[in-house]
């Protein structure tokens, strides 16, 4: 009886054993799954008589699935980094120049393939661009903002003091900006412990390429979402 229980172990093991190789083997024949892939192409491009606003790679960029579900997005969304630059091409020759290389942790996550139509607004003489990588964020949108005039384009600051001038300003998801009166109306963003969310009225200085701030009003998150609302 302890001889055939013995044999009977053995069997078991070899069995096992065999069954995990062919398991393994198949599993090596399979292809790779690529969570990462190179992309190179362009992400968002803003459309002007004179010619085109567009973020592409500086050099080399990847594109991968977000992953996993959260206040950034879904898990089927497409996230993008590497080098990105905003190019501006010229309708009239098809040269290329940067007007602007993004921030290295620059990350784009959007909810499909295609480029981004970046939102247009005009100045005076000035059309002004709005880039927004990322289409939803748990406190800010980070925001850049572009100008065309003269057939040429620049960046654009937001001079918030003499002394203090920003590259770019995270807006308050779900809340875009709106251009009243010849002001830029901006909700800032929100986060935990906030009593009160920043609401920016801005004015264009054509000269200094530059939204200078003129106000600052503070708003109680719910007086705002009810304000939307309506």
């Amino acid at each position: 009886m302890r001889k055939k229980m013995i044999l009977v172990m053995l069997l078991w093991a070899v069995l096992t054993a065999c069954a995990n190789r062919i398991s393994e083997e198949k599993l090596s024949s399979l292809p790779a799954v690529e969570d990462n892939k190179e992309d190179n192409s362009v992400r968002a491009i803003g459309k002007h008589a004179d010619g085109k606003l567009l973020v592409q790679p500086a050099s080399k960029a990847v594109s991968s699935p977000l992953g996993a579900p959260s206040c950034y997005g879904l898990e089927t969304d497409l996230s993008w980094s590497g080098d990105y630059a905003m190019v501006w091409e010229s309708r009239s020759d098809g040269s290329q120049s940067t007007v602007m290389t993004f921030p290295v942790d620059f990350e784009i996550v959007q909810p499909e393939d295609k480029p981004v139509e970046m939102q247009k607004y005009t100045f005076g003489e000035t059309d002004i661009y709005a880039y927004v990588p990322r289409y939803t964020d748990c406190h800010a949108l980070e925001t850049f903002l572009f100008g065309v005039s003269g057939g040429k384009a620049f960046p654009i600051t937001l001079e918030m003091k003499p002394e203090q001038i920003w590259t770019h300003i995270g807006q308050l998801p779900h809340h875009p900006f709106q251009v009243t009166d010849g002001e830029l109306i901006l909700t800032g963003g929100y986060g935990a412990g906030q009593d009160f969310i920043d609401v920016y009225r801005f004015r264009y200085d054509a000269m200094k390429h530059s939204m200078i701030l003129q106000s600052t009003d503070q708003v109680k998150p719910g007086d705002l979402i009810q304000d939307q609302d309506q």
